[in-house]
């Protein structure tokens, strides 16, 4: 389904159809808002900077921003755009907490905490997460982008069986019933598939 500039695959609409359906809490407005911001915070400056977004995917794997290539961004600029994600979720995450605390509700609390993992977790060095675009900017800037791939790709690897063997101690420690971290794990160690078949030079 392609509404304007967004494109949304049958498997993240049915995959947030059956999370709505679990969702006894009724985390996944909470969570979804999070997310909104952080992708939000990326189309908005990369606008700024120059660039254009053709077209937000969302799917199973996450949003991904499809940028043109008419209108390239310079390493500087895709660090600083690839920062603003996470810098959003900080922001939001600072005055949740802050809101929370004048008394505007304890669910402000959660949105404070869901925005503050999320910014966290982005910023991992993996190159298809925030954290990995801006290390291989870095390199890039410095003239070395092979090495800077090949580091990024090392990294990658390292954060995602770091969060698979933490990720099963916890699992073994709740008694199966923490399985988050396993899970992020399990979809980090697809995105690095994925990316190592289609490349990511086209796809934020």
């Amino acid at each position: 389904m392609t509404i304007g500039k967004l494109e949304i695959s049958g498997g993240f609409a049915l995959a947030l159809a059956l999370l709505y359906y679990l969702d006894g809490d009724e985390i996944v407005p909470w969570a979804l808002t999070a997310c909104a911001a952080h992708e939000l915070g990326h189309w908005w400056v990369i606008q700024r900077l120059g660039g254009r977004v053709t077209r937000m995917r969302l799917s199973c794997s996450g949003a991904e921003l499809r940028l043109s290539a008419a209108r390239p961004l310079s390493s500087g600029r895709m660090i600083l755009a690839a920062l603003a994600g996470p810098a959003i979720n900080f922001a939001l995450a600072g005055l949740a907490a802050r809101l929370a605390r004048l008394g505007a509700g304890e669910r402000l609390y959660l949105f404070a905490g869901l925005n503050l993992g999320l910014g966290c977790f982005n910023l991992l060095p993996a190159g298809w997460l925030d954290g990995g675009r801006v290390l291989h900017g870095l390199f890039a800037v410095l003239g070395l982008e092979e090495t800077g791939g090949r580091v990024v790709r090392l990294c990658s690897i390292g954060a995602a069986a770091l969060l698979s063997a933490v990720g099963a101690c916890l699992l073994w420690q709740s008694g199966g019933r923490n399985f988050t971290l396993l899970a992020a794990s399990l979809w980090m160690w697809n995105a690095a598939l994925r990316e190592e078949r289609q490349g990511n030079a086209a796809a934020w």
